[in-house]
């Protein structure tokens, strides 16, 4: 069984990737609240290719017993060997999924292609495998 842990580390990681990029400021600026999970299981899709992270928004019934907008887990098995910048691109990332409607609603952004531009023009659709 997994076993997924509250992570400080992600969190003032998150809170460093935010701050540091204006396209995610709003996240601040809108009280988003992000809650950052470790998890020492390996997570695959059906195909077998492996997650390294996710982003999940809480819904209205577990949000009676947490305090968070947003999940977001990275996958331990998955990512060892990520050096400290693939992390910090995982969390932008994992951040980009993170969405707001003009209404004020939240939502998870999906991906514009099986990554985000921003990640790509700047790092590569390949940022991932010198990791591993």
């Amino acid at each position: 069984m997994a076993n997924y842990e509250k992570s400080a580390e992600l969190r003032d990681l998150g809170r460093r990737v935010i701050k540091e990029n204006e396209d995610l400021r709003w996240i601040n600026e809108q009280k988003v609240r992000i809650g950052y999970l470790t998890c020492d299981h390996e997570k695959k899709l059906a195909g077998g290719r492996l997650v390294c992270g996710d982003c999940r928004k809480v819904s209205d019934v577990y949000r009676a017993y947490t305090p968070y907008d947003f999940l977001i887990t990275f996958y331990e098995p998955n990512i060892q060997g990520f050096t400290d910048e693939q992390r910090e691109i995982l969390m932008y990332h994992e951040l980009l999924h993170v969405g707001i409607e003009p209404s004020g609603k939240l939502y998870v952004v999906p991906h514009d292609v099986e990554e985000f531009y921003p990640i790509i023009s700047q790092w590569g659709m390949d940022w991932a495998e010198g990791g591993r």
